[in-house]
């Protein structure tokens, strides 16, 4: 997990870079740091949308379905990044990605689809304690960043992302692999002036996972 945060840190200085930004100072200044947090509360919550919209349309094991659970990783270590979470701080990630996590309380396996709409539940309420954690009501009074509930609501999603993997049977050698692959997905789209416009989903459908 720490090569992931690195990588992903090279790939947020070189996004930033392109837009005139430098990651370190941005991460550092209270008022930059503020909106890269909502930019990538955002991101991850599409990307949690496009992955609802995989399950619903073609169930579960696509490997679309996997792509955009490392899709979520990316924007969740970004955050972790903004938030001072580091890899030693994350919940289960001693334990590994294992099969068994996908259980009822009781003991006994749950259904994926169970498991999957809860944690996609979670997930959203998760996201947006994130966004709570901001001063975004700008028709309200008081509030402003409050930093450890912030903290609190990205560990959180390393919770549910772990569970995600567990319903999609991603072992953590599975994860890396699609983020070193997608990682370099990105870097490339970065280089050819990445569009929203016009990017297709062939660069993701290329990966072969």
């Amino acid at each position: 997990m720490e090569e992931i945060f690195e990588l992903q840190w090279q790939l947020g200085a070189h996004i930033l870079k392109n837009i005139g930004l430098d990651y370190g100072e941005t991460l550092s200044d209270p008022e930059k740091s503020i909106v890269w947090i909502e930019n990538h509360r955002k991101a991850l919550s599409a990307e949690l949308a496009e992955l609802i919209r995989e399950v619903y349309a073609h169930g579960f094991g696509t490997s679309n379905g996997r792509v955009e659970i490392v899709d979520m990783l990316h924007f969740l270590v970004s955050l972790s990044h903004l938030v001072h979470v580091v890899p030693a701080d994350i919940p289960f990630q001693q334990r590994g990605l294992e099969e068994s996590e996908v259980s009822a309380g009781a003991g006994h396996e749950i259904a994926p689809e169970d498991a999957f709409q809860a944690c996609a539940l979670r997930a959203f309420l998760t996201l947006d304690a994130l966004q709570n954690s901001l001063k975004w009501k700008w028709w309200a009074k008081g509030g402003g960043f409050k930093p450890e509930k912030a903290r609190e609501a990205v560990l959180a999603l390393w919770s549910c992302f772990y569970e995600f993997c567990a319903i999609f049977r991603m072992d953590f050698a599975t994860v890396k692999k699609i983020y070193l692959e997608k990682n370099r997905v990105n870097f490339i789209r970065q280089d050819q002036n990445y569009n929203e416009d016009t990017k297709t989903e062939a660069d993701n459908e290329a990966l072969g996972v």
